[in-house]
């Protein structure tokens, strides 16, 4: 699998750069830190926490994926580089769920446990999301609902 390059502004929520922070990058949704590259080959790794340059600027390589970025209470998903060719989303699975439910249970053979991301009446939403098994995904919600996940390997 590339390695894809990320690179996005930061900012705090007033609107002002965040220079030479410390953000650590997670898996969209999730909540442990992702291993980053310093290069497309992966040779060289790179800390996470990654620090931003002067002008707010984070820059890593990872596996393609949703990757997000919280400062000061304010979460910033990271973008793939303009100048990238790789396909960022070669391991996309849309489940859609026409019966409204409070478990979803998607089998998706990824054979990883993937990126989750919901969305119920054309918004966003948020449900408890567990992985039984590196083939399977159940997602959970207070009350019965229909919509779709987006998965991505």
């Amino acid at each position: 699998m590339p390695l894809i390059h990320y690179t996005q502004y930061v900012y705090y929520p007033g609107g002002g750069p965040a220079a030479d922070v410390e953000l650590t990058v997670y898996i969209a949704g999730g909540n442990v830190a992702v291993p980053l590259r310093a290069d497309k080959a992966g040779t060289t790794p790179l800390a996470n926490p990654v620090t931003t340059d002067g002008d707010g600027l984070v820059s890593f390589y990872a596996p393609p994926g949703d990757y997000t970025v919280w400062l000061a209470g304010t979460v910033s998903f990271m973008l793939p580089d303009a100048t990238e060719t790789d396909s960022a989303w070669p391991g996309l699975f849309v489940h859609e769920q026409s019966t409204p439910a409070t478990v979803w249970t998607v089998n998706h053979f990824f054979g990883v446990q993937p990126a989750v991301s919901l969305m119920v009446g054309g918004q966003e939403a948020e449900a408890s999301v567990s992985h039984p098994s590196a083939t399977q995904t159940v997602i959970t919600f207070s009350q019965a609902v229909s919509g779709t996940a987006h998965l991505r390997r």
